[in-house]
């Protein structure tokens, strides 16, 4: 995401967070993408939420030293030891994980089409 666009960005949530009239016509263009698009709307949010963090990783990829990265997959080891174990096989994650993939290119393929993405 450029300067611009974050600046963009940060003006829109703080008028988000203040102004119901703007929540309320946000949330009206949403159903109204989503309908376009035979989406549901939660699956638009969805969409530009995993959008904003596969951005922030790829950002995060280009920044980070071999030292840090060290250090943040002890961190994410020392955090798997003290979750709590995973109910699901390895097989039925992958399956989850291809059919978010799959929604992901399939709603991001209809927005490029109208010209949103």
């Amino acid at each position: 995401m450029g300067r611009g666009m974050a600046s963009d960005v940060s003006a829109i949530e703080m008028m988000l967070k203040t102004n119901e009239k703007a929540r309320r016509s946000v949330s009206e263009w949403i159903v109204q993408l989503a309908r376009k698009i035979h989406e549901s709307p939660e699956d638009i949010v969805w969409f530009f939420e995993m959008r904003q963090r596969m951005r922030e990783l790829e950002e995060k990829a280009k920044r980070i030293s071999d030292e840090e990265l060290e250090l943040w997959e002890k961190e994410i080891e020392k955090e798997l030891e003290n979750s709590e174990p995973v109910e699901q096989s390895l097989e039925t994650l992958i399956e989850i994980g291809e059919r978010s993939f799959r929604k992901f290119k399939r709603i991001e393929v209809k927005l490029r089409e109208l010209g949103v993405v």
